[in-house]
């Protein structure tokens, strides 16, 4: 996927200064996208396993969209509890990466827990539009708004990967016969996913662009 984003990157860059301050943190998403991609690939090349490099990204990701989150959605509660809820987070991820899972092993519990707090988020930020009443006072239609397509974007992805997070360990460990075909249809999906994700992130860009004009 990295190439992919990378792609996405330079028009963002290029827009950089259109983007509120939810685009400008879903630009810092999808660097660390970047990151996280091309950092795997050369840890995996030269120390072989990149597990450890998994979990650190990935709880890196879970800081940048918690402020992304805690921008756009507009109840002063849950913006607290945004801030609040990074600390069990934070523990989850050193028990899961230190002594529950492991170093070297996908932290699937980590990764299922901080995928389903924000799929919580993202259908906090849905219903908000659904209520707002200074859109439906100003005629604003919701899917001319950047941050709905980002939230869509995120959303997407992590119904689709949240099933892979899930039981990544288990089905690496189970020997049943069906095993490798359960497997490769959960990487697909998470792929096809991650490919819905960038391609409605960048509808998202384009809302911005237009907004600004």
């Amino acid at each position: 996927m990295g190439g992919i984003e990378c792609l996405l990157l330079i028009p963002f860059l290029i827009y950089f200064k259109v983007l509120d301050k939810g685009g400008k943190w879903m630009f810092y998403y999808l660097l660390s996208s970047l990151i996280f991609a091309y950092g795997s690939l050369f840890i995996g090349h030269f120390w072989k396993n990149n597990m450890w490099f998994f979990s650190i990204m990935y709880f890196a990701q879970f800081v940048i969209l918690s402020r992304f989150f805690q921008i756009i959605i507009k109840n002063e509660l849950v913006k607290r509890c945004i801030t609040l809820i990074l600390l069990p987070v934070f523990i989850i991820f050193l028990a899961d990466f230190l002594k529950l899972e492991g170093l070297y092993a996908y932290n699937s519990y980590f990764a299922t827990a901080k995928t389903f707090i924000l799929l919580i988020y993202g259908a906090i930020f849905f219903w908000q539009l659904l209520k707002d009443e200074e859109l439906i006072k100003k005629s604003i239609f919701i899917n001319s708004l950047p941050n709905f397509w980002y939230n869509a974007g995120l959303f997407i992805y992590h119904c689709g990967a949240f099933m892979l997070f899930l039981a990544y360990n288990l089905l690496q460990q189970a020997k049943e016969p069906t095993v490798p075909r359960t497997m490769n249809l959960t990487i697909s999906i998470s792929y096809i996913a991650a490919i819905i994700q960038l391609i409605l992130i960048y509808i998202g860009l384009v809302k911005a662009k237009k907004m600004r004009r």
